[in-house]
Parts: C-alpha cells; sequence; structure tokens
C-alpha cells in the first residue's frame, strides 16, 4: 500500500495505490488520523486501490469518525466499480460521502 498526502491549508488529498485489508488498514489509518489537527477536510483518492476487505471499511468508518468528531468531512473519490460495488452491498453509500 503507497500513501502519499497533499496538504492545503485545512484539506488533504490522499492518493492510495494497492490493497486496503488487514496487514494494511491500521498503518493507513495511523496516517490518517496523525494529519496535521487544521485538516478538516480530508479526500481520499481510490483510483489505484484495487481491494478492500473488511479491516479496510473498519479503517474507514474510524477515520470518518474522528472527522465528524471535529466537525471535519471525508470523501472518497475515484472508486473502481468494484470497489463501489462493496461500498454498497456494506451499506457505506447510506454515510459516505463518494464522489463517482
Amino acid at each position: 500500500m503507497e500513501l502519499n498526502k497533499n496538504i492545503n491549508g485545512n484539506k488533504a488529498t490522499v492518493y492510495l495505490e494497492g490493497r486496503i485489508d488487514a496487514k494494511t488498514a491500521p498503518d493507513v489509518q495511523e496516517a490518517l488520523l496523525a494529519l496535521p489537527a487544521e485538516v478538516k477536510a480530508l479526500d481520499l483518492d481510490f483510483t489505484a486501490v484495487d481491494y478492500i476487505s473488511s479491516a479496510g471499511l473498519r479503517m474507514i468508518m474510524v477515520v470518518q469518525q474522528s472527522y465528524e468528531d471535529k466537525s471535519g468531512s471525508l470523501k472518497i473519490m475515484g472508486a473502481k466499480d468494484e470497489i463501489i460495488e462493496i461500498f454498497e452491498v456494506t451499506g457505506f453509500t447510506e454515510f459516505l460521502d463518494i464522489e463517482y
């Protein structure tokens, strides 16, 4: 899993590449929660994410809750159809901001 961050004021865009699974999700979560406190808007670019497991879904929930707690926002961008389908089947499309 590769992760690249672009922080501009109170907005961060994080580009993810690879698989988000039980092995990589804890590191991704740690990196996202370690972003500066000034960051209120977090965009996760899923363009290069090939797979997400239940551990990855849990990580997204934890990070989203963290941003909601500080009156921020989390948005998923560029997810492939296979990832969108996982979000749909698990009900994540009901509470995630997903840019198709």
